[in-house]
């Protein structure tokens, strides 16, 4: 089996990044959660180094265009939690920095303790964008192609009860594979990933990468991330063994990352590199990640399962 096709061209602009928060003050849940002290500094960064943050539409926009996009941000929130309004909304109306919250909606309409409710999430569309990340926050990749239509439809039709007009959607837990996708493209113009990555006029609008900042991450060392470049970038699997990873690159050499098996140099010939790591999927979210320097290029992978 065959994950993603890439072809790109060789002449870039520098890039542009969407980095993306989950929870504010939260330290119940470290691995999704930012300090506001750490996003003060954040934006004190982007301020005093000439950074430009925008909506997420205009940086795509520009970056497709093939405009020079180096210093341009964009910001996004999932899960619409509560800690967002309570803690992150007042820093962002401070620096007036624009924002896309992709609302889980179940959470926010059964009023679920974590998560805002409709009247919040009313006074957050005054700043920023709304868009959606599913009705029941469900594993993707576990739904077959009428669960997943009938998730998305539930959420997109009580959204645009309430006057918003969606156009994006981020997947719940950064997971997806090429079938997922290619149900939920004709239902969205802008579809965003969790994978790591930068964003150029080669870039996929409905297969975007983000850039989750969770923790005390220094922003500028983000910054640096640039998109590898990778033609024919391909990831053959025996159901749950990665057997193959192949494409072209500019490089000698390209590191290559999966989840569990770690980090592995391959070198080129011609420009060509292929690795065999024949490595069975430990977990059911995976990540493999191709890098020189700090270009960089991700791929999501889930184990396969019998869908219902």
């Amino acid at each position: 089996m065959r994950i993603f096709l890439f072809l790109l061209p060789l002449f870039l602009w520098a890039d542009a990044h969407i980095f993306l928060y989950h929870r504010f003050n939260d330290h119940r849940h470290l691995y999704t959660n930012t300090d506001t002290k750490v996003l003060i500094r954040q934006f004190e960064y982007l301020k005093t180094h000439g950074y430009k943050v925008v909506d997420s539409r205009v940086l795509l926009t520009k970056a497709k265009n093939g405009e020079n996009v180096d210093k341009l941000v964009a910001f996004h929130i999932d899960d619409s939690f509560k800690s967002f309004y309570k803690y992150g909304l007042p820093i962002f109306k401070k620096y007036n920095y624009p924002f896309t919250l992709f609302v889980y909606v179940e959470g926010t309409d059964k009023h679920f303790g974590d998560f805002m409710n409709w009247k919040q999430i009313r006074e957050v569309a005054k700043y920023g964008d709304i868009e959606c990340h599913s009705y029941a926050h469900p594993h993707l990749t576990k739904l077959n192609d009428i669960q997943i239509i009938d998730d998305t439809q539930k959420a997109l039709d009580i959204l645009r009860s309430k006057a918003y007009k969606i156009d994006s959607y981020a997947y719940p837990y950064g997971e997806y594979n090429k079938r997922v996708k290619n149900v939920l493209s004709p239902l969205f113009k802008y579809i965003y990933n969790q994978n790591e990555g930068a964003i150029d006029s080669t870039v996929d609008i409905q297969d975007v990468p983000r850039i989750a900042l969770t923790g005390d991450v220094k922003i500028a060392s983000r910054l640096k991330i640039k998109n590898l470049q990778v033609e024919n970038l391909q990831v053959q699997r025996n159901g749950n063994i990665i057997t193959k990873i192949s494409g072209n690159v500019s490089h000698k050499k390209v590191e290559i990352y999966i989840t569990k098996l770690g980090w592995k140099w391959v070198k080129t010939k011609n420009g060509y590199f292929e690795y065999y790591p024949n490595f069975k999927l430990k977990k059911f979210r995976n990540r493999v990640i191709l890098r020189y320097g700090n270009e960089m290029k991700g791929v999501m992978v889930t184990k396969e399962i019998k869908n219902k």
